[in-house]
C-alpha cells in the first residue's frame, strides 16, 4: 500500500452500513459524507482506516481500499458501566490498532474527544471536521453532558487543522473559540442524468424520523395539501432513541391517502426516489449543510428549506426558505403552480453543485489538509511507526 501521502484514521461509528450494500439499513449524512472522503482519499493515495462501531463485522476487514476496525456494540455492557467498558475501552483499541499518523473524526463530543486524546498520547494530530452549527457554538447546544462539553472544547482547540462547511460556521469558530478553520464544502456525487421537477409529481421529504428534524412540519403539510402526493422516507432511529416521530408519520399515512411514509431508502435508490419529484422540502432547524438537501440539487429538484447555509438557495435561487408551516405550505402551494419555476430552479441546483460540491474539486482541498497535517507529524517525528 502506498503510504506516500501517510496514515488517516476516520472515526466514524455508523458508517459500517455503508459497507454492506444496504444490508444495514441506518446511517446519515455525516457517515455519507465520511465514507465518501474516505473512498476518495485511498484513491488519492493515502493509506486510509476508519473506526465505527461493532455490527458483527470482522476486524480488521478491508473495503474499498479502506481498513476498516470496529470498536463497541451498542447495546452491549451494563447501563452507566458500558460508557467505561465496552465503549471507552474498546474504542481506545480500535483506534490504538489503527496507528495513524493522523485522526479525523465529524461533530462533537464523545467520538471527536476519545479520538482527539488518543491522537495526542500517539504524538499522531487530529483534523477536526464540523457537523453542524452548532458544534461551533461555545455552548454545545446538544451536548447535555457536561463531559462532552469538556472534550468537545479540548479537540476544538488541540486540532492541527478544524475544517468548517460553510462561512457561518467559520466565523463561529472564529469568535467563539478564536480558532482560525478552513472552509471545505461537503462533497455529493452528480448522478448521469437529472430528474425534470417541472412534472407534476411528489414533494419529497429525507431525513431521520426524529424530532429535532421537525417531520411534523412535512406531516401538517400533506394534511393541508390534499390535492398534491406527498413521499416522506429516512431511517428509523434505534433504541435508545425513540421512535415517536415515525410512528406519528405512519398514523398520518394511514389517514391521507395522499402521504407515502417509507423507512430507509438505499443509496441505490436515489435516483429512483427523485424521478418521479417536483419538490425536496427539508425542515430541520438547524443543519450544517444538509447531505438530502445537496442529493437533491444534484439530481435537479429544488429545495423548501428553513435553514439556508450561508443565505446560497436564495441568493442563487435553488429554492425558497420559509419560517413556520404557513409559510412552507404557501411556498408549496406557489412552486407547484409553477413548472417553468422549479425547471429553472432545478437547473441552477444542479450547476452550483457541479461548480461547487463535485467530489474532485472538494477531494482535492481535503487532500491538502492532511498533506500539510502530515508533513507536520512528520517533521516533529510524531506517530508510531505503521503496523497492526
Amino acid at each position: 500500500m502506498n503510504e506516500s501521502r501517510g496514515r488517516l484514521c476516520l472515526h466514524a461509528q455508523f458508517a459500517w452500513p455503508l459497507f454492506t450494500g444496504g444490508e444495514i439499513e441506518f446511517t446519515g449524512g455525516a457517515e455519507v459524507q465520511q465514507v465518501t472522503m474516505a473512498r476518495g482519499l485511498a484513491r488519492r493515495g493515502f493509506d486510509v482506516r476508519m473506526v465505527t462501531l461493532d455490527y458483527g463485522q470482522p476486524s480488521p476487514v478491508t473495503r474499498e481500499g479502506i481498513t476498516v476496525y470496529k470498536g463497541f456494540a451498542q447495546e452491549q455492557g451494563l447501563p452507566v458501566l458500558r460508557f467505561f467498558h465496552p465503549r471507552l475501552t474498546r474504542t481506545i483499541a480500535a483506534l490504538n490498532v489503527a496507528r495513524a499518523e493522523v485522526y479525523y473524526a465529524r461533530g462533537t463530543g464523545f467520538v471527536s474527544g476519545i479520538t482527539y486524546d488518543v491522537a495526542h498520547a500517539r504524538h499522531a494530530a487530529f483534523v477536526q471536521g464540523t457537523a453542524a452549527d452548532h458544534d461551533a457554538r461555545r455552548t454545545f447546544p446538544l451536548l447535555n453532558n457536561p463531559r462532552d462539553r469538556w472534550w468537545a472544547r479540548r479537540s476544538i482547540r488541540g486540532a492541527a487543522a478544524v475544517i468548517a462547511q460553510t462561512e457561518v460556521q467559520r466565523r463561529l469558530y472564529e469568535t467563539e473559540f478564536g480558532v482560525a478553520s478552513e472552509v471545505i464544502p461537503n462533497l455529493v456525487e452528480l448522478p448521469a442524468r437529472a430528474a425534470d421537477p417541472g412534472v407534476d409529481g411528489a414533494i419529497v421529504w429525507l431525513g431521520t424520523y426524529k424530532p429535532s428534524k421537525r417531520p411534523e412540519w412535512f406531516l401538517e403539510l400533506a394534511r393541508r395539501l390534499p390535492e398534491r402526493r406527498f413521499v416522506m422516507c429516512g431511517v428509523i432511529p434505534v433504541p435508545p432513541e425513540t421512535r415517536d416521530a415515525w410512528e406519528q408519520a405512519q398514523r398520518a399515512a394511514a389517514a391521507c391517502a395522499h402521504l407515502d411514509v417509507r423507512g430507509y431508502v438505499d443509496r441505490a435508490r436515489l435516483d429512483e426516489l427523485y424521478a418521479g419529484a417536483s419538490l425536496f422540502v427539508h425542515t430541520s432547524p438547524a443543519e450544517g449543510f444538509s447531505n438530502t438537501m445537496l442529493e437533491a440539487w444534484a439530481r435537479g429538484i429544488p429545495s423548501i428549506v428553513s435553514v439556508d447555509p450561508d443565505s446560497i438557495i436564495a441568493r442563487e435561487g435553488l429554492g425558497e426558505v420559509v419560517g413556520d408551516v404557513d409559510a412552507l405550505t404557501a411556498a408549496v402551494r406557489r412552486w407547484m403552480a409553477d413548472p417553468a419555476l422549479r425547471r429553472a430552479a432545478g437547473e441552477r441546483a444542479r450547476e452550483y453543485v457541479r461548480a461547487h460540491h463535485a467530489p474532485d474539486a472538494v477531494l482535492e482541498r481535503v487532500a491538502n489538509v492532511f498533506d500539510r497535517v502530515v508533513a507536520e507529524v512528520r517533521t516533529r517525528g510524531g506517530a508510531t511507526p505503521s503496523g497492526r
